[in-house]
């Protein structure tokens, strides 16, 4: 086999992130593609999707080829204590973080992907599924710097940008891949589509609150 003839296989990160209009947050999640397309891999920034069929085509389908997973949960609206009457500031008030992220999280967790989880100081801590998860999210201050941190923590945690999940074989008619095999004795379930549908409704409700 000539090894110099195969096709460039890198691995697939998939970015989940808030991206709430007329903020920072779109080009932050783009400088983070470019950041870890610097380190080789090959990046996907989850974006709003308003059907169910949307869901299925990018976002299930990207996370089911995914190699890696990084969530990235930026502040929302206040939370106000229950029972409180107006509003009194006080430094320890938490804000929520992205609900559509933290789905993906879901999934992504269900799919035992590697992940690395940032939460932006504010944000409650060990909310939602991340209580659950030993993901020991990293906080995060400077929106400008996170790229160079993400960057950072990918490379200490020795992920690679050259090995996919998948065979790759070399055929008469040129290379073939196959996306589909589940081998025994797998850590990994196998990554189908119809492995999250189950999510799929609340999905598509939520899908309308990452502009939020």
């Amino acid at each position: 086999m000539n090894e110099s003839n195969e096709p460039t296989r890198r691995a697939r990160v998939f970015i989940s992130c808030g991206q709430t209009k007329d903020s920072d947050e779109l080009e932050t999640a783009q400088k983070i593609r470019e950041r870890l397309q610097e380190l080789g891999f090959d990046p996907y920034i989850a974006v709003e999707e308003q059907t169910l069929s949307g869901l299925k085509e990018n976002i299930f389908r990207q996370l089911r080829v995914a190699e890696y997973f990084v969530f990235v949960d930026f502040k929302r609206e206040r939370l106000v204590p229950r029972g409180k009457i107006g509003f009194v500031w006080s430094p320890k008030l938490q804000h929520r973080g992205s609900l559509f992220s933290h789905q993906e999280l879901a999934l992504a967790s269900y799919l035992n992907l590697p992940l690395l989880a940032f939460q932006e100081r504010g944000v409650k801590r060990d909310d939602g599924i991340l209580r659950f998860l030993q993901a020991n999210a990293t906080a995060f201050t400077d929106r400008h710097l996170l790229p160079n941190v993400i960057a950072d923590e990918i490379q200490r945690r020795a992920w690679t940008p050259h090995t996919r999940n998948e065979l790759v074989l070399e055929t008469h008619q040129g290379w073939g891949v196959v996306t589909s095999m589940c081998f025994v004795g797998e850590k990994r379930p196998c990554k189908t589509l119809a492995a999250v549908t189950a999510f799929a409704q609340v999905l598509c409700f939520l899908s309308s609150l990452r502009s939020q």
